[in-house]
């Protein structure tokens, strides 16, 4: 005996269809990076020193290729359209001047920011910040 074709898609779209979930793969480097972000800016946001941190930006962006790295991510207050994080992500060419933007070919633990908690410093890939040297990038 053979079923109608039509017969069989009404089946098919009766049933839910049932796929094992995959694990979502998280960046192994992520949570390591958020805490040494953390404990470098002491809970409060790394580019206008105000207001508490809510959220960790990145400088050279992830889709850009920018790594899960201390010397790539700030904390700042707000989110990606407001505050801090939204100031940096809505004016490239000033947070390119202040450190929190990269352009490609910018390395980060050579680009310092202009800060409101530690002013005009390094970042490094170990969560420490050190003096930038006076006058142009490092």
């Amino acid at each position: 005996m053979t079923v109608h074709p039509n017969a069989r898609n009404l089946v098919r779209q009766m049933l839910p269809k049932v796929q094992p979930r995959r694990p979502k793969v998280k960046n192994p480097g992520e949570s390591r990076t958020r805490q040494l972000v953390a404990a470098r800016s002491g809970g409060w946001c790394e580019a206008c020193g105000a207001a508490r941190s809510a959220s960790v930006h990145h400088r050279r962006k992830r889709s850009q290729g920018g790594p899960w790295s201390a010397s790539n991510c700030v904390a700042v207050c707000g989110d990606g359209v407001r505050g801090c994080h939204g100031w940096a992500e809505h004016n490239p060419d000033a947070a390119d001047v202040a450190g929190f933007h990269l352009r490609p070919g910018d390395a980060p633990a050579g680009k310092p920011i202009v800060s409101g908690l530690h002013g005009r410093v390094l970042l490094a890939d170990d969560g420490s910040i050190s003096p930038a040297p006076i006058g142009g990038d490092a």
